[in-house]
């Protein structure tokens, strides 16, 4: 087993040192606005596809966004700085040719996100649903630097994983003596995201604990975590009984169980703008 070291600091994108940079930007400086408007102009790709992101229905805005101080402005230093993240996992997948890591970890993140945002959205809790998107998209951040670091070892772990249908926690403990949860949650403190993503990427949320039941988007983000990964997205799948006894036991009833494991719902997190954006993108 090697010694996994993460460089927290280099992101391997077409032009690392402006993800790093924006992903360092103090939100409390006063010039947080405007250092963020600089940095995404001096990337195009970047720029481009947080106007994409930003005027796809997640964001559902009343009027489209054209430029870059509107989007900043509009949806806050934090979600801009969550988009950029997703910029970098989508530059790092869109590169690999290996199915299995754009399956289990990119498209996963990808409808974990989309499916959080949907079931926020049905469930009556309008509010919520951007930051339940957002915990989706960054949940397993852990898994991209490990991906992106310590890939043969990282590899060796998701093959492990799905072979002997272990966790990826223990698949990873195993191969490289860390997991995504530590990583993630060091990822979080490094890159000063707000506090509660620590929640989002550091806990089990095939386990959630009583009191964490409580925090409403980590609810939401477990219910899809688990709809994702029953469909075999992210391991392997599961019988459709079990998938409906797991969402009924985050106090799902059954209706609303069955309806978000009919396959009308699946087909409607396939066909999201943002999937079909961001999943075939040479991946």
């Amino acid at each position: 087993m090697n010694r996994c070291i993460i460089d927290y600091k280099t992101i391997k994108s077409a032009q690392p040192e402006i993800i790093s940079r924006i992903i360092e930007i103090n939100e409390e400086s006063p010039n947080c606005f405007r250092e963020m408007d600089h940095l995404l102009r001096s990337d195009q790709v970047v720029a481009s596809f947080i106007l994409r992101v930003a005027n796809s229905p997640i964001y559902n805005r009343s009027q489209p966004i054209r430029t870059l101080p509107i989007a900043i402005s509009l949806l806050g230093i934090n979600i801009i700085r969550s988009l950029v993240i997703l910029a970098f996992s989508r530059s790092v997948f869109s590169k690999s040719k290996n199915a299995l890591v754009c399956k289990h970890i990119w498209h996963h993140s990808l409808l974990t996100a989309i499916a959080s945002y949907n079931i926020c959205s049905e469930l009556g809790k309008a509010e919520d649903c951007e930051e339940a998107f957002v915990a989706g998209l960054v949940h397993d951040i852990g898994k991209a630097l490990l991906f992106t670091h310590v890939r043969k070892d990282y590899m060796d772990a998701l093959t492990y994983a799905l072979e002997n249908a272990c966790s990826s926690k223990e698949a990873e403990q195993k191969f490289m003596g860390t997991d995504h949860y530590q990583i993630g949650e060091q990822a979080v403190r490094e890159w000063k995201l707000p506090p509660q993503f620590q929640l989002y990427v550091g806990t089990d949320l095939d386990q959630l604990l009583p009191g964490q039941i409580d925090n409403e988007i980590l609810l939401w983000l477990a219910i899809a975590n688990s709809l994702i990964k029953g469909a075999g997205i992210g391991t392997n799948p599961c019988d459709p009984a079990i998938r409906k006894e797991k969402l009924m036991a985050y106090g799902l009833n059954e209706e609303f169980s069955d309806h978000l494991l009919d396959e009308a719902f699946f087909q409607k997190l396939i066909n999201d703008e943002i999937f079909q954006f961001c999943a075939h993108d040479r991946c």
